[in-house]
């Protein structure tokens, strides 16, 4: 794998040949300190952790510091640069001319210095990072451009259906299909190439991206935004990032949030799969898109206006045999999930699921939990998904394994594709094929996922005792 600290070897020799220099990552998203029910506020920490110790203390509470708390009760939307300032320059000095400190091991002191290696947050709070827009036709950050997404004329969103045939090996059987796919489409092209720090800045200031702290987040508005925005590319700013002087050459600089990315996906299956009532993707207008899209007949309305059922959707009597299973026959360590029997409504749909609840149910109940309640395909393809996510969490990984994921994901989102309708490809699931690439330059998931994080930010969140002030009694408290 190429681990960060291989990479600033070669880069930045002096650096990296102390092994007392601290690497960091920093993580930021949002809370309400009222919750759900309460008004609405917006309060933003921002964490950073040291990656210098061993992985089950980078995780711990105690070790995610608080450097910044970003008031509400607004959201900072695209102003977010104009918090991060102070944490941006000591991140400069602390990069350049470092920090005297003790050193009780050999007792003397010694300049420490500090570099961060990447961000950590899940997609929306990706854009306001990166700077780079996480919705609409280029939501993708690593297809840039380069994108096969389309808009769906009755479903009026974007779809990422048939964007992965190009992600397979060129002589694969799916490349040629030109059936169970978009109609008569062949696909030659290549993936999109990962661009570098260096082609990144380049494309910045190309289309001339422009830094927020001179203008504030209220500039990047659609009459300010750079050349071919929305066309081309998704840049809306230059992040502050950009003023540390090795962003440029670092070969991961925002993670995508694997946490969040398995939670939608799971909550995008088993609402489809459940026909959940406004949140299935199986919907009346994806039907509508369906003839001009691809060749699924079975799926398509009939002439007098009759709507198939899929061979996806369990049937009243297979919901109840799942749910039954769910909440009295499916057994787990203690500690190790919530009750999954109370996350069962009425019988219909699963609700109140966290995010870890998702997770175990993701890989460790999907890969078999439809095998004698859906046809063999729609099995196997729900299955292949699981162990993915499953394989790729692992504690620990090895580049064979990794490098076979980034093989196999596009096999399996194809497969996906011959079931589903086009309407429930959004690019939640897309970005699904560029996780193992990420696992490739960082390692294990732990280190790049929220999981950690939003346990802190519920800690931070029991300690404000005065809603009044909520921002000084967490500050107070911690």
């Amino acid at each position: 794998m190429q681990e960060p600290g291989n990479i600033l070897t070669k880069v930045y020799p002096e650096f990296a040949s102390n092994i007392r220099n601290v690497y960091l990552g920093l993580c930021t998203d949002g809370f309400s300190p009222f919750g759900m029910s309460g008004r609405q506020y917006s309060l933003w920490p921002v964490f950073l952790t040291p990656y210098n110790l061993p992985p089950e203390m980078c995780t711990q509470r105690e070790l995610l510091f608080l450097t910044i708390l970003i008031p509400g009760p607004k959201h900072p939307k695209r102003s977010l640069d104009v918090f991060l300032q102070p944490l941006i320059k000591e991140l400069k000095d602390l990069w350049s001319t470092g920090v005297r400190t003790y050193d009780c091991s050999t007792k003397t002191n010694f300049t420490m210095r500090a570099m961060l290696l990447w961000t950590i947050s899940d997609f929306p709070a990706y854009g306001m990072l990166s700077g780079w827009t996480t919705h609409g036709r280029l939501a993708c950050p690593y297809c840039n451009g380069a994108t096969d997404a389309f808009q769906l004329k009755n479903g009026r969103k974007t779809s990422w259906f048939d964007c992965h045939r190009r992600f397979l090996p060129i002589g694969h059987p799916y490349r040629r299909n030109k059936t169970l796919f978009r109609h008569k489409k062949v696909v030659r092209d290549t993936p999109p190439p990962y661009l570098t720090g260096e082609e990144t800045e380049k494309q910045l200031d190309y289309y001339g991206a422009l830094e927020t702290v001179p203008r504030g987040g209220n500039w990047h508005v659609p009459p300010n935004m750079p050349d071919s925005y929305g066309v081309h590319h998704n840049w809306h700013k230059k992040s502050i990032f950009w003023e540390l002087p090795y962003w440029k050459d670092l070969l991961l600089r925002h993670n995508l949030d694997v946490m969040h990315i398995e939670k939608n996906f799971f909550e995008n299956i088993m609402n489809t799969i459940l026909n959940v009532p406004g949140k299935t993707k199986d919907n009346i207008k994806s039907r509508l898109d369906l003839p001009d899209i691809c060749s699924k007949s079975e799926l398509h309305i009939n002439s007098n206006g009759q709507v198939p059922v899929p061979i996806f959707r369990l049937s009243s009597e297979k919901k109840s045999v799942l749910f039954n299973w769910v909440a009295s026959e499916v057994k787990f360590p203690d500690g190790y999930v919530s009750n999954l029997s109370r996350c069962v409504e009425k019988g219909q749909k699963f609700s109140g699921m966290k995010s870890h609840d998702c997770h175990v149910f993701m890989q460790r109940l999907l890969p078999f939990a439809f095998a004698e309640l859906l046809p063999t395909n729609v099995h196997e393809a729900l299955a292949g998904i699981g162990a993915f996510f499953r394989d790729l969490s692992t504690r620990t990984l090895k580049v064979e394994v990794v490098e076979q994921l980034q093989e196999n994901i596009p096999i399996l989102l194809c497969n996906l594709e011959k079931i589903f309708p086009p309407g429930f490809f959004d690019v939640i699931e897309h970005l699904a094929v560029h996780l193992p690439y990420e696992a490739l330059l960082r390692g294990p998931v732990h280190y790049g996922w929220m999981y950690q994080y939003e346990r802190a930010m519920k800690y931070l969140k029991g300690k404000a005792k005065n809603l009044a002030k909520v921002e000084g009694s967490i500050i107070l408290e911690v």
